[in-house]
């Protein structure tokens, strides 16, 4: 599966599948370049965070190599290997953690009509 990464702004590069190679008429008018193809999104995604500047890639399969390798990219590596069930569970699992141990700071509101009266007329 191809994978290529589309470039913005300057450092905003987006991640997309295609089945065909991206050309101007077909993507010119999302991104401003696209670099790849990609054998993975661990490849890409090596790429879009440790490529620029790296005179160790010059290929998007240097990109592959190199994450392969680099313990950074552990996560995804994992998560590549995933189906899409273990995937789902994973993500909901952690959204869960996160909710549980990162709750975002409220003030109680004991009923609806509180919140109401509280935030004002709109």
């Amino acid at each position: 599966m191809p994978f290529y990464l589309g470039k913005r702004e300057e450092d905003d590069l987006i991640l997309f599948y295609s089945a065909m190679p991206p050309t101007k008429q077909t993507h010119g008018h999302l991104y401003k370049a696209v670099i790849g193809p990609f054998k993975s999104k661990v490849g890409a995604g090596y790429f879009a965070r440790y490529g620029r500047n790296n005179p160790d890639i010059r290929t998007a399969a240097d990109a592959e190599r190199l994450a392969r390798t680099d313990p950074r990219m552990e996560q995804l590596i994992v998560e590549e290997n995933m189906t899409t069930e273990e995937l789902t569970i994973a993500l909901e699992c952690d959204a869960q953690d996160q909710a549980e141990y990162s709750p975002n700071p409220t003030l109680p509101v004991f009923n609806r009509q509180e919140l109401f009266q509280t935030q004002g007329a709109i």
